[in-house]
């Protein structure tokens, strides 16, 4: 273990435990953010759309009545069915200036009736949608019949937001991903360099100072060939001048 010598070295021991401790803790906290992702995608990805998204994708209510004539008199009978929030109130327009609150209300007219009835029922999550029923009413009819859609309540119903929500939805939370994974490289790469700068201070490697010698004059010596005499090829001869 690197040991200290002087107050300089102490500190930067200390600022080494520091760094360490500081790295390897990023380090974690990216590992157990990615095990936590890893080990539960969908719910990860469905815990990054925002909860306004998805209380605004609720299903809304769908009305329907059935309604049985006698003579001036028809009683309706609500067969309205709720979505994702029970049905709060029912209008009723009777088609000549009447109107109810009631779920299932009976409706006498004063004259011969031939119009539509229209019911709009609307949920607690202040979602709507209504009916009509062609109603026949005189002296001595005796008939049944059931709702048909608004026909100008499906334009009016076509919620596009609902319609782009949940898109909106899935795009917000593959962006909440991308950037979660973005943070996670981060945080290795900045822990990574903590933890090796806290280590090197620590434990210093020793310094290598690299020397490179470049040569500008270089001569080169002259040889010379060897004077053979004959008959004194063995001969010892000193080297020329």
């Amino acid at each position: 273990m690197f040991k200290p010598e002087n107050r300089k070295e102490n500190l930067s021991l200390i600022f080494g435990i520091v760094l360490l401790l500081v790295g390897v803790g990023l380090l974690l906290t990216g590992f157990s953010i990615a095990f936590r992702i890893v080990s539960n995608p969908a719910g990860y990805i469905q815990s990054q759309i925002p909860p306004t998204v998805q209380e605004n994708a609720s299903a809304g209510p769908r009305a329907s009545f059935t309604y049985a004539v006698a003579n001036l008199t028809v009683t309706f009978a609500d067969g309205s069915q709720s979505g994702d929030s029970p049905i709060a109130t029912w209008d009723w327009d009777f088609g000549d200036g009447s109107r109810s609150n009631q779920q299932s209300p009976q409706h006498t007219y004063s004259t011969n009736f031939s119009g539509f009835v229209r019911l709009t029922v609307r949920d607690g999550n202040d979602k709507q949608n209504a009916a009509i029923g062609n109603v026949q009413a005189f002296p001595g009819a005796n008939t049944q019949g059931n709702s048909t859609v608004d026909p100008g309540d499906i334009a009016g119903s076509l919620d596009f937001g609902a319609v782009f929500r949940p898109i909106l939805g899935i795009l917000v939370a593959v962006a909440a991903v991308a950037a979660t994974f973005f943070m996670l490289i981060i945080m290795w790469l900045v822990g990574a360099s903590i933890t090796k700068a806290g280590w090197n201070l620590i434990r210093p490697r020793p310094e290598t100072i690299r020397i490179r010698v470049k040569p500008k004059h270089l001569e080169a010596e002259p040889v010379y060939a060897a004077q053979v005499v004959p008959g004194a090829e063995h001969a010892s001869f000193p080297p020329p001048p």
